[in-house]
């Protein structure tokens, strides 16, 4: 009874994957037949990711992977054989990853039309390391927050526009790291627009007639505090490329200004005009006033913080950021295999797909609400994919889990 609940368990996880998901291995040529004196002990792809899945959702325990799954009659292969095929299954969990994402969602009506997305970037560290291995960037739809898309670079890969695969009609919310002239352009060159915090220091802004804009001086011009105000401004790339924005901002109420000049006091801020500046809300958008009003651009990237939100969870809860490696090959594929359970638990939770009869309703209960009810049960979530992916390998998994 517990091998065949344990058959049924992986295949809600099969069933969540993109379609040709086998076809996909065949191509990328993972699975190959060799000759029978060779003794192949893997001849299914299938086979190959419930070894990852568990190996990943199990803190990365190889020895206990390949004794789990020898014990349970899946594969009997040795450490060495699992590690190769964490070396090279990066690609193919990446192209399954792709394919997971959700359609393009409707633009929200009441914000100019616009497809909301918040992106940023997080970084992780392997064992002994003193600084960033590497990076995930990141973008999430603020309509229902689903992943919008999940790149995974080395730490030599900064934060960049060009890191997205940016289309028209969006509205892209970020933060002070791609405020910059060349993420700016980059976007809207893409049909797409941006609303970014302001970095004075990376982002300068001009006026019409090219003039550099004293952006302190502009901000203090602000006489009410919790106005929303606004500036047309110019920004210009290096290479003479230029686009129409604007500078919107706010001076924060005297409660929420004094928080502010404590944080940047902490933040190493000790110039009395940044402390002074600390007190201002300040980004730039390329969404037109007939689209956005200053006030709704301000409540707006408010909503940013969500993605905030996603990375501690994801890292808090799904252990993201604890890599059990060094090399850059089988760090990609921790995190794109991370990434993927994540996906299969947010699908099961979605009202939307229809989760075969393999017990999952004693785990997961109707919804009403995703945004009501996720955040307190996301660990039982990423607990329950946990146990499918640990399926795979029968009673013993469990036992030694």
């Amino acid at each position: 009874m517990r091998e065949t609940a344990a058959l049924a368990d992986w295949a809600c996880v099969e069933s969540q994957l993109p379609a040709g998901w086998r076809e996909l291995a065949a191509e990328m040529k993972l699975v190959r037949r060799l000759p029978p004196h060779i003794g192949q002990k893997v001849l299914d792809i299938g086979t190959a990711l419930r070894l990852v899945l568990h190996y990943v959702a199990q803190r990365g325990s190889m020895r206990l992977t390949v004794a789990s799954a020898a014990a349970a009659g899946v594969a009997d292969i040795s450490q060495p054989a699992l590690f190769k095929w964490m070396h090279k299954i990066g690609p193919y969990l990446k192209s399954l990853v792709a394919g997971m994402l959700g359609e393009r969602p409707y633009g929200c009506s009441g914000w100019g039309g616009y497809i909301l997305i918040a992106a940023d970037a997080t970084t992780v560290s392997r064992p002994g390391a003193t600084g960033t291995t590497g990076r995930l960037h990141y973008a999430l739809h603020l309509s229902d927050l689903s992943i919008r898309s999940v790149e995974v670079t080395d730490e030599k890969i900064g934060e960049s526009m060009r890191n997205f695969g940016v289309e028209r009609g969006e509205l892209w919310i970020v933060d002070r790291g791609y405020s910059n002239p060349p993420s700016v352009l980059d976007t809207v060159r893409r049909g797409a627009d941006i609303l970014v915090r302001l970095n004075r220091h990376s982002l300068p802004l001009y006026d019409r007639n090219g003039e550099r804009i004293d952006v302190p001086t502009v901000l203090r011009s602000a006489t009410r505090r919790g106005r929303a105000h606004n500036l047309k401004v110019r920004v210009i790339a290096a290479d003479g490329g230029q686009v129409n924005a604007r500078l919107c901002w706010m001076w924060l109420p005297k409660e929420d200004a004094a928080k502010a000049r404590t944080n940047a006091t902490r933040g190493g801020a000790s110039d009395e005009q940044d402390l002074s500046l600390a007190e201002y809300v300040a980004v730039v958008t390329t969404a037109p006033s007939s689209k956005l009003t200053e006030s709704q651009v301000l409540e707006l990237y408010r909503a940013r913080w969500q993605i905030e939100l996603d990375f501690k969870r994801d890292k808090t809860i799904g252990e993201l950021d604890q890599l059990p490696t060094e090399l850059p090959q089988t760090i990609q594929s921790w995190l794109y295999a991370k990434v993927l359970l994540d996906l299969i638990a947010r699908r099961f939770v979605s009202q939307s797909v229809a989760i075969p009869p393999c017990g999952l309703a004693e785990a997961i209960l109707p919804l009403t609400s995703r945004a009501a009810v996720v955040r307190p049960r996301r660990r039982a979530l990423v607990r329950h994919a946990t146990r499918l992916a640990s399926a795979a390998h029968g009673p013993h998994a469990h036992h030694a889990a």
